[in-house]
């Protein structure tokens, strides 16, 4: 799992409220069932993993977005304001969408504005979540359908009139992708 995809879930499961180390371990959905057992069994797993949690609440606290309480039975983590905002902030930014095969072949063409550079990294982070395949930094194909909630999201970040979407319905020099 990447480190904003774990920074994103352990963020949204301190906002529903105050959790134990072990309480938030069982929040991150890949790996979840491996904490699981691991608090039930108290065994050993992967040390790397379990490093790399760490890592990243502790960058988490390091930039307050989260606060760690010591109590009796453990310690607790909290979000903080900033970490309510942060959380606001990737949440807008969502990457996950569905994608749809439906064996069309799409092209998509975009050329947004070096001021709006980190919206450019969003989709091409999306595309890539989508399944769609890069053929110049600005051209990507595919053959997934374009969700409705991704289109509605370009509509409000002001990206639809920099995004050209082409659906290929003959093949041509692009036979390769079929």
């Amino acid at each position: 799992m990447r480190t904003a995809t774990k920074t994103k879930h352990i963020l949204t499961a301190l906002a529903a409220g105050t959790l134990a180390t072990l309480e938030l371990l069982d929040e991150l959905p890949t790996r979840g069932s491996i904490y699981r057992s691991m608090k039930r069994a108290k065994t050993d797993f992967d040390d790397l993993e379990l490093q790399r949690f760490y890592s990243v609440l502790n960058r988490l606290k390091r930039e307050g977005l989260v606060a760690r309480k010591n109590a009796e039975h453990g310690t607790f983590w909290n979000i903080t304001s900033k970490g309510l905002g942060k959380l606001r902030i990737i949440q807008e930014n969502k990457t996950d969408y569905e994608p749809e095969s439906d064996n069309r072949i799409k092209i998509i063409v975009f050329d947004i504005p070096e001021e709006k550079k980190r919206m450019r990294a969003w989709l091409r982070e999306v595309l890539r979540v989508l399944g769609f395949k890069m053929l110049q930094k600005s051209v990507w194909t595919g053959k997934n359908k374009i969700p409705e909630d991704f289109l509605f999201d370009l509509r409000k970040k002001n990206l639809i009139s920099f995004i050209h979407i082409l659906e290929v319905t003959k093949s041509g020099t692009v036979k390769e992708l079929a």
